[in-house]
């Protein structure tokens, strides 16, 4: 029963994430500019009512996501929080009044079997050698590296670029979180007020704080069409990784792999697709609508 309960909120918290995430871009991207990862962005986001009600409804939605995170496993409810992008479609839409193309129609059919057919291969399940592959400070560390090598690299190119460059950077940090949220819920489970003390709390606090700074200023940056595809491929990407090599979570082998491989890539192409749509960049939709 956790299991399906786990679901439910994973696709609750997508819902929420979604639609929060395209009323924060849209909000964002009409900010003056502001230097790569300034911290000033978001005082003056703050100021403004769309961003703060897209904030509420992301918060919310990561509320719902800790909670699926700390009753199943990560390899279970990465893949549905990746249908947020469909979400976030669709609020675009609204927003720019806009309608769906053809691609969006077949990005949406993809993302959903993606995530179907991956659940129903891999059954994914807690379990197995919970020992981690490696010391946890190794993917910190990479993650550490690629954040400040990432953001050297986005102040130097354009703003599309500059985009991908921070979304992908927020996926990346994202997907580290959502893994380390598992880590300290297990030690409530096991210690309780131990957590604390424990390393992984303050790890993931540094780790989110970051990841939320890298996705508004990817939005600040470019459209939600640039910002957001790295961003929501890398993060579940990343967290169903840890989840397998970190926390010793299972997924079916044998004759599964080729299909769960399949399905996997077929979830990836949905959201590329989704993300990529034109309803994400407003200027887009205007020239859309000229001809």
């Amino acid at each position: 029963m956790s299991a399906v309960t786990a679901m439910v909120l994973a696709a609750v918290a997508a819902v929420l994430v979604g639609s929060g995430a395209a009323l924060q871009q849209h909000a964002a991207s009409a900010e003056d500019p502001h230097a790569v990862m300034d911290p000033r962005l978001v005082l003056r986001l703050v100021r403004r009512r769309r961003w703060l009600a897209g904030m509420v409804m992301a918060t919310s939605g990561f509320a719902c996501m800790a909670t699926a995170i700390s009753i199943g496993s990560l390899t279970a409810v990465e893949p549905i929080m990746a249908g947020n992008v469909l979400i976030g479609l669709l609020v675009s839409a609204r927003l720019v009044a806009g309608r769906l193309r053809r691609s969006d129609w077949f990005g949406i059919a993809a993302t959903i079997a993606g995530v179907g057919g991956f659940l129903a291969l891999a059954s994914p399940s807690e379990g197995g050698d919970p020992d981690p592959a490696f010391p946890w400070a190794v993917p910190l560390v990479v993650l550490v590296v690629l954040v400040v090598a990432g953001r050297t690299i986005a102040t130097r190119v354009g703003a599309a670029q500059r985009a991908l460059t921070l979304g992908a950077l927020a996926g990346l940090s994202f997907g580290s979180a959502d893994a380390l949220i598992k880590v300290f819920t297990d030690v409530i489970d096991a210690e309780g007020s131990g957590v604390l003390t424990h390393w992984s709390l303050y790890s993931w606090i540094a780790v989110s704080s970051t990841a939320f700074l890298l996705q508004q200023s990817s939005f600040h940056a470019g459209h939600l069409g640039a910002a957001m595809p790295a961003s929501s491929a890398l993060a579940p990407t990343t967290a169903t990784l840890l989840g397998v090599a970190m926390l010793g979570e299972e997924v079916r082998g044998g004759w599964a792999i080729p299909g769960e491989l399949l399905f996997a890539g077929v979830l990836l192409m949905g959201i590329v697709v989704l993300a990529r749509s034109p309803l994400h960049d407003p200027e887009a939709v205007a020239a859309l609508a000229v001809e």
